[in-house]
C-alpha cells in the first residue's frame, strides 16, 4: 500500500470519526435557543442523592418523551409500560414488576402559578409545551422536586449556555458511550488495515 493511499485511508477514517461524534453530540444535546437557553421543556430529575439534574427537551409529544429528549436514560417497568423504573441507571432494581410505592419515580409538572403539581394521570397523558417545567422524584411520591420550577427553568438555561447539563448523579445519555465505541472501532480498523498492508 502506497504512502498516499495510507494517508487517504487515515483521512477518511478521521472524517468518519468526526461525523460520528457530531451526530452523537446532536442527539445528546437538548433544544437550545439561538441566543442561548432552553426553548423547549425544562425537565428536572431528583433522585434524592444530591442536587437535582436539569435538562431540556426540544419538542416532546408527552412527558416520557420529554424525559428522554432532555438527555436522561429511561427504563420503563416491563409489566406496566408508561411507568418509569430507572432514570440514568437509578435505582438498581428489577424492572419487570412495578416498584414499591415508597421507592419509585413520581411525575410532577409546574402549574400556571409556578407550583409543583403531582400528575396522577402519568407522563404518557401529558402534552408539554415550550416553556413548561416537568419533574421526576425518587421516593414515596409525597414530595415534589427539591428545586422550584422557576429555578429549574433558570438552571436549564444556564446549563445550555455552558453546554452541559446540571448533573450530580453521574448519569446521562448513553449516546456518548456509543460515540466512543464507534471511534474506537474506526481507530482499530485503521490500525489493522495499515498492519495488514505493511505485511503484504
Amino acid at each position: 500500500m502506497t504512502r498516499l493511499s495510507r494517508r487517504g485511508l487515515i483521512v477518511r477514517a478521521g472524517a468518519a470519526a468526526v461525523l460520528a461524534a457530531a451526530a452523537a453530540s446532536a442527539q445528546a444535546s437538548p433544544a437550545v435557543a439561538q441566543g442561548g437557553g432552553c426553548e423547549g421543556v425544562a425537565v428536572v430529575v431528583d433522585s434524592g442523592r444530591g442536587e437535582p439534574s436539569v435538562g431540556c427537551a426540544a419538542d416532546p409529544g408527552d412527558g416520557m418523551e420529554a424525559l428522554a429528549q432532555a438527555g436522561f436514560a429511561v427504563v420503563q417497568v416491563g409489566s406496566f409500560p408508561g411507568a418509569v423504573c430507572r432514570i440514568d441507571d437509578f435505582p438498581e432494581a428489577d424492572c419487570g414488576p412495578m416498584p414499591p410505592a415508597d421507592a419509585s419515580w413520581s411525575y410532577w409538572y409546574a402549574d400556571d402559578e409556578g407550583e409543583w403539581v403531582f400528575s396522577s394521570g402519568g407522563a404518557l397523558t401529558r402534552d408539554p409545551d415550550a416553556g413548561d417545567v416537568e419533574g421526576w422524584v425518587f421516593g414515596d411520591g409525597s414530595e415534589p422536586p427539591a428545586i422550584a420550577p422557576g429555578d429549574a427553568a433558570g438552571a436549564g438555561q444556564a446549563a445550555e449556555e455552558t453546554g452541559a447539563e446540571t448533573e450530580t448523579d453521574g448519569g446521562g445519555s448513553p449516546t456518548w458511550l456509543i460515540a466512543v465505541a464507534v471511534l474506537a472501532l474506526i481507530a482499530g480498523l485503521v490500525v489493522w488495515r495499515l498492519r495488514r498492508d505493511k505485511r503484504s
